[in-house]
């Protein structure tokens, strides 16, 4: 979705979105960059009070001054309880910034992403992610990505990872490394293949 343009009188009606898919991509490359969120969809992002899922694609997650960040997403912050991440790239940092601002998130889903070098430190999470956390992973070097969100401080009911994109090797790898966490940050893991299933 680039952007929703509702005249004066019908502008209430946003008050009424509970759900909403935000897309921009032109290409096969992820280039729309978050920092440009404010400027492109602030006006009605900060109109949507009520939303409770909230899927982005085809963004670069990044840093982004408080004021950009509160003019995009403070009218939801404390309803938002699905946030899915689709074809994005972020830095683990900027990643853990966004997902970290909302409070009552329950679904986390996270599809096709690259991880992009971190340029200062990753902050903790404000309070621990719970309820259902889906990966779906596209490349190899999603495994480091998944490495460091297993050491955030989560509280998840289930997790569920879909490694059919990734080679025989890194899957073994993914299996390994899924089957270290804790039963204290999980209580159900789910591996899952798109051709082999669970």
């Amino acid at each position: 979705m680039n952007g929703v343009v509702i005249p004066g009188p019908k502008a209430h009606l946003l008050g009424y979105v509970r759900s909403l898919w935000h897309y921009r991509r032109v290409d096969f490359r992820i280039t729309y960059r978050m920092r440009d969120l404010p400027q492109d969809s602030g006006e009605y992002l900060s109109a949507l009070h009520n939303l409770n899922s909230l899927t982005l694609s085809g963004l670069r997650v990044e840093h982004i001054s408080g004021e950009g960040f509160r003019t995009c997403f403070s009218a939801f912050r404390e309803t938002l309880t699905h946030l899915s991440l689709e074809t994005f790239a972020a830095s683990f940092s900027a990643f853990v910034v966004l997902v970290g601002y909302f409070p009552n998130i329950r679904t986390l889903q996270l599809r096709l992403f690259e991880l992009e070098p971190d340029e200062g430190q990753v902050p903790a999470l404000s309070w621990p992610l719970r309820g259902k956390v889906r990966i779906q992973c596209a490349q190899d070097n999603s495994l480091e990505f998944y490495n460091r969100f297993a050491k955030l401080d989560q509280e998840y009911e289930e997790l569920v990872i879909d490694t059919s994109s990734l080679s025989t090797s890194a899957k073994t790898e993914f299996l390994w490394s899924a089957l270290q966490i804790s039963t204290a940050t999980v209580k159900f893991l789910r591996l899952t293949d798109e051709f082999q299933g669970e």
